[in-house]
């Protein structure tokens, strides 16, 4: 008797271990109602803020750096950058490094970066516009497959469609 209850015993033992242990790497389900934390815009570290103008990436690309920070990675367009898109996935592909850009320009006060999908860039390109002495940033999202000769337009409210193309230069 003593036998069966210890094989029983060690039977539900071995299955309750069964049942917690994850063999698949996939199944990374995260616990009920858990949210990712919010993208903040970046902090300068103290004693190293911008110097450089953002003027002095006018004809060059966005991923040149100067003084050893890229256009995308500066402190005012990365912050211009998030609190005018709220969409992680379309920041990232405006800062990737998919698809083809020309050299930043200018546009009236404004420094914009323009830059598009490999091979599609008609019909799926974006362009971010940095007004410095305002201190906003506006982006200029195109896909002619979802929004036909429209374009949206963010600035930090539910993106406004606009039956305009995103400025381009060249």
């Amino acid at each position: 008797m003593k036998t069966m209850i210890a094989v029983a015993l060690l039977a539900t033992s071995l299955s309750l271990g069964a049942c917690s242990r994850n063999d698949d790497p996939t199944n990374t389900a995260s616990p009920d109602g858990f949210k990712p934390p919010e993208t903040r815009a970046p902090t300068p570290i103290p004693g190293q803020a911008q110097t450089t103008p953002i003027t002095a990436y006018v004809g060059k690309y966005p991923h040149d750096a100067l003084a050893g920070v890229d256009f995308y990675d500066r402190t005012d367009v990365a912050t211009g950058l998030v609190n005018a898109v709220g969409d992680a996935k379309l920041r990232e592909t405006i800062r990737g490094r998919s698809g083809p850009e020309t050299p930043i320009f200018r546009l009236g006060e404004r420094v914009v970066a323009w830059g598009c999908e490999e091979h599609n860039c008609g019909d799926h390109n974006w362009a971010v516009l940095v007004d410095p002495k305002r201190g906003k940033t506006q982006v200029c999202y195109h896909d002619a497959a979802k929004m036909g000769p429209q374009s949206d337009w963010y600035d930090g409210a539910a993106p406004a469609r606009r039956a305009e193309t995103c400025p381009s230069e060249g």
